[in-house]
């Protein structure tokens, strides 16, 4: 049963379903696969995130998943519905969470969460954000906070020793996992502020992430499905711990560029138009700074490729066709550029990272939800 519905609720699930119907055939781009369009429509259903009717050829999304998850949750919902689909029209299966629906969810990338063979979905979609830590992970994040706090020394060869000293702690830490072969699951977090285009400076902190604090950094768009507009977002990808610092740094030097070009611009009476290259020039001189570390062994080198390559096939199953893209600087003030990189060279990632309450772990200023 449907309750009523206003002209605007109808608008809005009119919006939603021509949405769902471009990322079904995304979906099948993505993954070379050939299926005959189903009919798709949104419910009220309560029980269930997304179901599938072979005889009918409805695959249905809840409502309730649009109104309370990001969109990207909806997308796992809508390819595990998938999955039953190419397994019953197919794959000669898969009614149930059988070996063959399993086959179809693995063609589809499908997350493990909404893959896994358990009949109904979890009542509550899960998030890693929402696991306790581990006693190794406690272990890690409790040495990394000690070292950050020395980051905020006025001595600059200090502070600076102690960033190096967080990313070596985080490389041996994932070089330990790969000598104990303990595999780790990749996780991803979407980082977005709900904008048409990610600025320049905002670009160069993703690619410091990238650079530094060992994840994969994918640009895209995501569907906004309250305010039906998609906007560009980053993905971060890696192993849970590497992802938790990665975006403590990103929300960390996000607030940095621009109380440093407040106090900058009142202090030098510059125009608005020198701002972006004030920033930049304040993360370049910070990007520098990180990139003074110690060379890597031979060892440890094999030992991270390994670990890179399993970075990469995970990156290659949720993207499979990723294309890269180059993006232009622009020109920038020279004046203000310098003066940024020379704020920037000063800059130290300050204590923080954890604040820990109950099982849920980690809680980074800013976080983003996923």
């Amino acid at each position: 049963m449907e309750w009523s519905r206003s002209p605007a609720d109808h608008e809005l699930l009119r919006l939603w379903t021509e949405e769902l119907y471009r990322e079904y055939e995304n979906v099948l781009f993505q993954y070379g696969v050939r299926l005959r369009p189903p009919v798709l429509r949104i419910d009220d259903a309560t029980s269930v995130w997304g179901s599938w009717h072979p005889m009918t050829r409805v695959l249905s999304i809840s409502k309730r998943l649009i109104e309370s998850y990001s969109w990207d949750v909806v997308i796992e919902v809508l390819k595990h519905e998938m999955a039953h689909q190419l397994a019953t029209e197919q794959l000669g299966g898969g009614h149930h969470h059988d070996a063959t629906f399993l086959a179809a969810c693995k063609r589809f990338g499908v997350a493990d969460w909404a893959a896994r063979a358990t009949g109904a979905l979890p009542t509550e979609i899960p998030s890693w954000k929402d696991k306790a830590l581990s006693e190794e992970e406690e272990r890690l994040l409790k040495r990394a906070e000690k070292l950050l706090a020395l980051a905020g020394s006025a001595n600059e060869h200090e502070a600076l020793l102690a960033m190096q000293r967080v990313r070596e702690l985080y490389a041996k830490h994932r070089l330990d996992r790969l000598h104990a072969q303990r595999a780790a699951e990749p996780v991803y977090l979407i980082l977005g502020r709900k904008k048409k285009r990610i600025e320049a400076h905002e670009s160069m902190i993703l690619s410091i992430l990238a650079e530094h604090f060992f994840v994969r950094v994918i640009y895209g768009k995501q569907f906004d499905a309250k305010a039906c507009e998609k906007y560009q977002v980053a993905e971060v990808i890696g192993t849970r711990e590497n992802v938790l610092m990665a975006e403590y740094v990103y929300h960390y030097l996000w607030q940095q560029v621009h109380a440093l070009w407040d106090a900058h611009r009142s202090a030098h009476d510059e125009p608005a138009s020198a701002k972006r290259s004030y920033m930049m020039g304040v993360l370049s001189g910070f990007r520098d700074k990180l990139g003074k570390k110690q060379p890597v062994q031979p060892e440890e080198r094999a030992l991270i490729l390994v670990s890179e390559r399993e970075l990469d096939a995970y990156v290659s199953q949720r993207f499979p066709r990723l294309t890269s893209k180059s993006w232009g600087g622009g020109r920038l003030d020279r004046g203000a550029y310098e003066a940024g990189v020379s704020a920037g060279e000063r800059l130290v990632l300050r204590k923080g990272v954890t604040e820990r309450g109950g099982s849920r772990g980690l809680a980074l200023p800013g976080k983003s939800q996923t």
